[in-house]
This record gives structure tokens, sequence and C-alpha cells, in this order.
């Protein structure tokens, strides 16, 4: 994971804008929001326009939104990350309080800020985005006519 800004004071409010770069990323963005955070990314809304003749148009318009997730949902087979929750920042496009999903994805940059980062969240931020925590180790286990080829990652063994 990339980090490209943190500014979290002694108090423990801040937020963090972050890059996941693979699925592992993923899965510690999942661990690191939490329901009352809020999440800002960039979306795309259907907006419905209405003209003087009273005939209605839709268009798919792309916009930044900041929610505050209610719900959060991890695809494993898409590698997604689905937040369930109110606009909280006024926008030409979608309305304070209105419901929106954000879909957080791999190369997709999100800010997150929390009213109270804890040691455990901060920790994660720091362990996701250190390159020396990604590097994989390989090992090879040989018998007589068999050999095993195993891939180790921080999280998973394959």
């Amino acid at each position: 994971m990339k980090l490209i800004y943190k500014n979290v004071d002694k108090d423990g409010n801040g937020s963090v804008t972050l890059i996941p770069e693979e699925s592992e990323d993923m899965w510690h963005a999942y661990n690191l929001i939490s329901e009352g955070d809020s999440v800002r990314a960039s979306t795309i809304r259907k907006v419905q326009n209405e003209s003087s003749t009273g005939s209605s148009t839709s268009s798919r318009v792309r916009t930044t939104l900041t929610i505050s997730v209610e719900t959060i949902d991890f695809d494993t087979q898409a590698c997604m990350l689905r937040l369930k929750g109110r606009n909280i920042e006024e926008n030409q496009y979608v309305k304070m309080g209105a419901y929106h999903t954000l879909d957080l994805e791999v190369n997709r940059k999100f800010s997150l800020c929390k009213p109270e980062w804890d040691s455990i969240a901060l920790e994660r931020v720091d362990l996701a985005c250190d390159p020396t925590q990604n590097a994989d180790v390989a090992a090879v286990i040989m018998q007589e006519g068999l050999a095993h080829i195993c891939l180790i990652t921080a999280s998973m063994t394959l």
C-alpha cells in the first residue's frame, strides 16, 4: 500500500490518504475502516437532469464524495471494498445526508478520517505501507521423486 498523506495529531484524530496496490492491501483497508469513520473517494453517481420542458434525462457523473461509513462489505472475489453511508460534505450532484455506496478498488486513492486513531490502527497503516513486509519468501521442499514449491507472504502460504 502506498501512503500519500498522513496527519494524526497527539489527541488521536486525523486522516490518512492511501492507495492500495495489491489484493492484500484491500484486506488491510477492510481492517482499518470501521463504522463511524469518514471515507473520501472518487465515485460515479447517476444524476437526473430536468429540462425546462419537463422532460428528464439521466447521466453518469464522476465525482468525489465523503461518506460517514455505516456498512462495510469485503468482496473477496472482486477484491473490492463496498462502503455504504451518508454523504457528509456538500456536493453539486449529491445532497447532504443522501445514501451512497463507495467502491474501493486496487490502485484507487481514498482518504480515511477517524475521530480517534488507536495504536493498533496506526501500526496497521505502517505495516501495510512498509515495503519490506510485502517481500515474499519462496521455499522448495524436496524429497525423492517429489518437490513442493511454497510461496509465503505475511498473511498466507500458497
